[in-house]
């Protein structure tokens, strides 16, 4: 009987981990989606992106 009623007073985390995992991929999507429309119009930035991920573009 004790053991149920250790169970019921145990605090239950008020942020799981999966959520900070998610809001930190949701900031980096909407970081590059509002990059996006400035790395269109300007090539050289377009060339940088692409020189930080290992590519080459001429």
């Amino acid at each position: 009987m004790t053991g149920i009623k250790h169970k019921e007073q145990q605090a239950r985390p008020r942020w799981h981990a999966d959520y900070s995992v998610w809001f930190i991929w949701l900031t980096l999507v909407l970081v590059v989606i509002a990059i996006l429309p400035f790395t269109i119009r300007n090539s050289e930035v377009v060339r940088q992106i692409a020189a930080m991920c290992g590519f080459t573009i001429n």
